[in-house]
């Protein structure tokens, strides 16, 4: 794998990861208590 395409993939993966990670923090935020706790505990089933 040429090296830039492996620096590309890493950056992509950053970014997706903080994407993620904010759109959580905003769901999380804007609802309510009992919604952002179901949101956090769902995907780690």
């Amino acid at each position: 794998m040429p090296d830039f395409l492996r620096k590309f993939i890493g950056l992509l993966l950053i970014f997706a990861a903080v994407g993620v990670a904010s759109c959580q923090a905003l769901v999380a935020s804007c609802s309510s208590p009992a919604h952002a706790s179901l949101a956090v505990s769902a995907p780690r089933r």
